[in-house]
């Protein structure tokens, strides 16, 4: 029987490893993880698409419920990441809008992932690099995983 380790589990101590480090890194700047996975969301929204962004829009992305949406973004405007301001196009409605501690926490959250793809990647020459990146790629799509964007597409941004 061969003893080498399974891929599967190089593969999931190095995802544990990798989602510690950026937890803590989260952590440090005075988020929790999923306070973090929304302000990312909101940033891809407002900065990337140009589109307003709501608790509904949340609740439907994460497919979680309202109580849970609002009890987060309640935690976050506390903390000072982020303001609530009424919607131009529909005077119902709330947009979420991310302070400039939001948006730094943004920057040094994507800073971290940046250092540690260069620390994963440190002993690998440039061609090893692009290699590797392929490599993960392929065997993403081999097991149905997209990982051509930070968030798929929803309905209303296609």
């Amino acid at each position: 029987m061969n003893r080498e380790r399974s891929l599967s589990g190089y593969l999931r101590t190095l995802a544990q490893t990798l989602s510690l480090e950026l937890g803590q890194s989260i952590e440090a700047l005075g988020l929790t993880p999923a306070q973090g996975m929304f302000l990312h969301r909101i940033w891809y929204c407002q900065e990337e698409l140009g589109q307003g962004v709501c608790a509904k829009d949340l609740e439907q992305f994460f497919n979680i419920r309202h109580s849970t949406v609002s009890g987060i973004l309640q935690r976050m405007e506390a903390a000072g990441f982020l303001t609530f301001s009424v919607a131009e196009a529909d005077r119902r409605r709330k947009e979420i809008r991310l302070t400039q501690k939001a948006r730094d926490a943004h920057e040094q959250t994507v800073k971290h992932i940046h250092e540690s793809d260069a620390h994963l990647t440190a002993g690998m020459t440039e061609a090893e690099r692009q290699e590797f990146r392929r490599l993960l790629k392929l065997a993403s799509q081999s097991m149905g995983v997209c990982g051509c964007t930070p968030f798929p597409k929803t309905e209303k941004e296609e």
